[in-house]
């Protein structure tokens, strides 16, 4: 029962993760942006003076090469500048006002999403839910630190941003 509850709760997570992806693929298309895209924008929105490089990999939850490449990409299309003092990591990255007309539009469709989505959910019940889903993810979390510190060949290809 636990294993058939755990491959639920995988294929849910994925399910909804893919087509969160798809959809903000198909609204992103416009601007030429991916969903990796999207969501830096978003957390560089919610900033009033930038992040680094290496904030802005944290709190996506991106590897650090990742987000350089993403980075220079928005910087080509204008929609986010750096500051000049430091090196690449160290340097703040913030929206430009073209970058942040582009965010605003995002969070619009976001707001639309979320609306269509949870139309027939309570108040009550998504906020249980996201309660509920924050400490399922605290503990896998846990468990991550649980697993024995041995460099095995998964770590090594996990490890080292060639997949996420």
């Amino acid at each position: 029962m636990e294993r058939d509850r755990l491959n639920a709760f995988m294929t849910l997570v994925v399910g909804a993760s893919r087509s969160v992806t798809r959809l903000k693929g198909i609204y992103m298309a416009r601007y030429g942006l991916g969903s990796t895209h999207t969501m830096c924008i978003r957390t560089l929105y919610d900033t009033t003076e930038g992040l680094t490089r290496t904030q802005l990999a944290e709190q996506c939850e991106l590897d650090k090469a990742q987000v350089s490449r993403i980075i220079n990409e928005l910087t080509k299309k204008k929609y986010v500048y750096e500051s000049k003092a430091g090196s690449s990591y160290k340097k703040k990255v913030a929206l430009t006002e073209q970058g942040k007309e582009i965010a605003r539009d995002i969070n619009n469709i976001v707001l639309q999403i979320n609306e269509f989505v949870s139309e027939d959910i309570t108040q009550q019940e998504i906020e249980t839910f996201y309660r509920v889903f924050e400490t399922i993810c605290e503990n896998l979390k846990h468990a991550e630190q649980m697993l024995p510190t041995e460099n095995t060949e998964y770590e090594r290809k996990y490890d080292n941003g060639d997949q996420k």
